[in-house]
């Protein structure tokens, strides 16, 4: 009996020491594209080893999370990275639902690019027709 009542001591005490902590869940969205899930998304608690990525249905979760504030990063390619502010609460889910939207390209970010794509060209054949003299 003594044995058995030890068990169930220990396990209620395991029990008590590992619902210390809090998770994260939620849905990344496509804003462009009538918030469809987003796949394969990346998810980083910042500043921690937390990373994660959406599934086929834009879902992702973090378990484990010690309880306090943390920014969550959400980043996809071709997207704009999206800082959410979350609290992690102990023995609770914080549930998290947000949209990305697409980077967007100026004419003046294709210039800025093309002259920089063009001097190094330049820097080049000069470089190579004075060699040659």
């Amino acid at each position: 009996m003594k044995n058995l009542a030890l068990v169930f001591s220990l396990l209620f005490t395991a029990l008590l020491f590992s619902q210390q902590q809090g998770s994260v869940v939620g849905t990344i969205l496509d804003k462009e594209m009538n918030n469809e899930p987003l796949l394969f998304a990346n998810i980083q608690l910042e500043n921690t080893q937390n990373t994660v990525q959406t599934n086929f249905h834009g879902n992702f979760q973090i378990d484990n999370i010690n309880p306090g504030k943390y920014t969550l990063v959400v980043s996809y390619l071709g997207y704009e990275t999206l800082e959410i502010p979350i609290i992690i609460e102990k023995n609770k889910i914080t549930q998290v639902t947000e949209e990305l939207e697409s980077k967007k390209i100026s004419l003046e970010d294709i210039a800025s690019l093309q002259r920089a794509v063009k001097e190094p060209a330049n820097l080049t054949a000069n470089s190579e027709q004075h060699s040659r003299k």
